[in-house]
């Protein structure tokens, strides 16, 4: 059975890429709607003056923004000594492999908020992260929580896993001290986004915050999916008229890029009692080349 797995990977592989090549080549509309081509990300990360650009925005619309810088030898020591496991994006062992960035990520969320003083963690689509884990070998006094669509649905009190949407999730109000994203909220399909928000603001407890980063926000309203991804899993994804449409290839069914107006009105205007800030990371670079963590999202409930 080993030698059919080793074999389906490569030839799933070969099939989405020959797939996606030729949708590249040959696909201009889809559902109604031009399609560009390449990440927005990649545009910004390129040009880093999209991003100086997108923080006169966010002030000119009274949204506030302040900069932050790693502490980089703080991070290379959390790194030394969390316990993640090896399987977790080859263990940091493998350059071509997104672990410098995931780990970079969970370090930046005890940076951002001092979690000693919290008592509940939730990280919301965690799937397969170790992050609770991780955090809670930090600070043992942390009670911390899973939510993610793969578990068994609704609340797990045992396995501190809860199943369903991330806004069904079926916690006490003002009972979290912090929530976490970790390059997830782009991936919320339909209006589950704005649900979401409308859902932490009732759990967060006085003085709790919400943390989402990457926070993916650019230029343009975008909207990009992967066309062999979906249809090799059998998934239409839900589309939103107003964002510009492109075409990725990263084995993602969908990934939703934030424009300022958007911000606003798909985030801001469904948790109204939350205090947002745009935190601007100025030298996430100086990690590893290959870290894309621009922005994060802190939404903050008054105490």
């Amino acid at each position: 059975m080993n030698w059919i797995k080793m074999l389906a990977k490569p030839a799933y592989r070969l099939a989405h890429d020959g797939l996606n090549f030729a949708y590249r080549k040959s696909w201009t509309h889809y559902g109604g709607k031009r399609i560009g081509k390449g990440h927005i990300s990649d545009e910004h990360l390129q040009n880093p003056t999209l991003d100086d650009a997108l923080e006169a925005d966010l002030i000119a619309s009274g949204i506030p923004v302040s900069h932050h810088t790693i502490n980089l030898e703080g991070y290379w020591k959390y790194r030394k000594a969390a316990p993640y496991p090896p399987d977790y994006f080859g263990g940091g062992n493998d350059p071509k492999r997104n672990f410098t960035e995931k780990t970079l990520e969970h370090y930046l969320s005890s940076e951002l908020k001092d979690l000693s003083a919290c008592k509940v963690l939730v990280d919301v689509a965690a799937a397969t992260s170790p992050w609770a884990e991780v955090a809670q070998h930090f600070w043992p006094h942390l009670t911390t929580w899973k939510q993610d669509l793969v578990y068994p649905k609704n609340q797990h009190t045992e396995s501190k896993q809860l199943g369903g949407y991330a806004h069904e999730m079926n916690l006490p109000s003002n009972h979290v001290d912090l929530i976490t994203l970790h390059c997830s909220l782009e991936h919320f399909e339909g209006n589950s986004d704005s649900l979401f928000f409308e859902t932490a603001q009732r759990v967060l407890a006085p003085g709790g915050t919400l943390m989402i980063h990457p926070f993916y926000i650019a230029s343009e309203y975008t909207i990009h999916i992967d066309p062999a991804y979906n249809l090799l899993h059998r998934h239409r994804p839900q589309l939103d008229p107003q964002a510009r449409l492109r075409i990725a290839s990263w084995y993602q069914y969908f990934s939703r890029h934030y424009d300022v107006s958007t911000l606003k009105s798909r985030i801001l205007q469904h948790c109204p009692q939350l205090q947002p800030r745009l935190v601007r990371i100025d030298n996430f670079r100086d990690v590893a080349e290959n870290c894309y963590l621009r922005w994060v999202l802190l939404l903050e409930k008054p105490e």
